[in-house]
């Protein structure tokens, strides 16, 4: 209990520190009392925001100063607008969690204890951190293959950061329990955004998840060409260390050097927008947090990616939800959108259809006559989450983490080209996956894989057929009022009639194709 209590004092002053407590203070009824209370917790602390500075971007900085996991927490927190409110979300989208690294010797430490060796016998050339984050920092060092030594990135987890992640959730556990005793807190929410947090993190914990995650990603962009993921290693791969290719390329913010070397912004902006449309709606499956610091511009002018411990999945219902929404605002069809919403099941039967269409209209008639540069698709995609609460709409998590990914995509294109416009060039990519989603190859396919199931039950027929037979004998025997031998000849017409309807679609799928 009282480690508790020093855990809950230290949020409070460093919240004070950070002029959050005001944000507080507007949803508690009893203010005086609550101010009163803070007062004593922490009655001097010096005042380290700046006037003015955004609320999304102070409470950034203050889980920022109380460590890993509440910059996690943040991440998380700023993928639900629906809690929080757009602007913060907007703001702490961009929450970046760069911390002070640990030494190299403490490094080796955990790779030989990981590897059962001497560090000479591992990697060569292990180099200082050359980047540290919340949970992991990263290394360069160089792998054996054969006679050739190859260059490699090794991400290590930080020491004893699980045992404090551990804890510092628990006590968070404790600490919301505790806040949704007040009713003025308790539409926050925030037990079930604590536990969303703990699933999270247990997968960012162990690097074997975000090894797959990576090996995942480049299957599914191998042939993009204008996209790369590096190589795993996955025999230097354990829970606590991730073993990657080491890329060369320049970091996506450094604007002036990618203008020296007459690297084409505006191609790279469209890229950009291109790959993460392939990823989330193609795919279903993004990298979740593209900012400009996992992001390089190789040789080629292809874009790399790094560090994949964010990812986001999309299943095939919620793609083309997404798909249909974008195309319909840009082709200005409101009432297919609103009509897609409700098919969905995300409108409850006893809202309007018209009235939701009305809604979508006001997002997207004020955007018409908008400059490219002045246009959002991340801001359509929050104002109309922002309407769905009024028609008691329900929207997955996925699509809130999407939203934000979206405008951290938006910020970073934005760099490289200030005039960009996304519908211009999202509507030939979605254009041509609708068609392609819709048209008569994906049909064949899905018909294949029914075929596919059919064909595994096929062996089991023959049994089903001698246990009906039996079936059919019991009932005579018993005689029951049941014509068996008329049952007996519409069963096998049945079975005659899926068989051979399979048998022509087949062949009919094979001629087509």
């Amino acid at each position: 209990m009282i480690a508790n209590f020093l855990f809950f004092l230290k949020i409070i002053r460093v919240f004070k520190r950070h002029n959050i407590l005001i944000l507080i203070e507007k949803n508690i009824r009893y203010k005086i009392l609550f101010k009163l209370f803070t007062f004593i917790l922490a009655p001097i602390t010096l005042d380290k925001s700046k006037k003015g500075t955004a609320d999304g971007i102070r409470i950034s900085s203050a889980l920022n100063e109380l460590g890993p996991s509440f910059i996690k927490l943040g991440q998380l927190i700023s993928t639900r607008p629906d809690i929080i409110g757009n602007e913060i979300a907007e703001d702490m989208a961009m929450l970046r969690d760069n911390l002070p690294p640990f030494s190299r010797i403490e490094a080796v430490n955990i790779i030989e204890e990981q590897f059962g060796g001497k560090i000479e016998s591992i990697f060569q050339n292990f180099g200082e951190p050359i980047a540290a984050a919340s949970i992991a920092q990263v290394h360069f060092a160089e792998i054996k293959e054969g006679e050739k030594n190859i260059p490699v990135a090794v991400k290590i987890l930080r020491p004893n950061i699980i045992e404090t992640i551990d804890d510092e959730m628990n006590r968070l556990d404790w600490l919301t329990g505790f806040l949704e005793n007040f009713s003025e807190l308790k539409r926050l929410q925030l037990n079930s955004v604590i536990k969303k947090a703990k699933e999270i993190i247990r997968f960012e914990l162990d690097l074997r998840y975000e090894a797959a995650a990576a090996s995942e990603l480049k299957e599914n962009t191998k042939n993009d060409h204008s996209f790369y993921v590096p190589e795993i290693h996955w025999e230097y791969v354990t829970k606590k260390v991730l073993t990657i290719e080491r890329i060369d390329g320049t970091p996506a913010d450094k604007i002036e050097i990618l203008k020296e070397r007459k690297v084409d912004l505006v191609k790279i902006a469209n890229s950009l927008i291109v790959n993460f449309l392939n990823q989330a709606i193609r795919d279903g499956y993004f990298h979740a947090d593209l900012h400009q610091g996992n992001l390089f511009i190789g040789e080629n002018n292809n874009l790399i990616a790094v560090d994949f411990g964010i990812m986001g999945r999309l299943d095939k219902k919620n793609r083309r939800f997404l798909a249909e929404i974008i195309f319909g605002f840009i082709s200005q069809d409101y009432l297919k959108i609103a009509q897609i919403h409700k098919e969905a099941g995300l409108i409850d039967n006893d809202q309007s259809v018209d009235d939701f269409s009305q809604a979508l209209r006001s997002i997207g008639e004020p955007i018409i006559n908008l400059k490219a540069k002045d246009i959002s698709m991340g801001r359509v995609l929050v104002q109309l989450f922002d309407i769905t609460k009024q028609f008691n709409m329900s929207l997955q998590p996925q699509l809130l983490l999407l939203q934000k990914t979206m405008i951290i995509i938006e910020g970073v294109a934005r760099k490289f080209n200030p005039e960009i416009n996304f519908w211009e060039i999202s509507k030939p990519e979605i254009e041509k996956w609708l068609k392609d989603e819709l048209g008569p190859i994906t049909k064949l396919k899905e018909t294949g894989k029914v075929l596919e199931a059919l064909a595994r039950k096929v062996p089991d027929i023959p049994d089903f057929l001698d246990r009906a037979e039996g079936a059919f004998d019991f009932i005579a025997e018993s005689k029951l009022k049941f014509d068996t031998d008329k049952i007996r000849r519409k069963s096998r017409k049945s079975l005659l009639g899926i068989t051979s309807g399979a048998i022509v679609i087949l062949i009919a799928a094979i001629l087509l194709i």
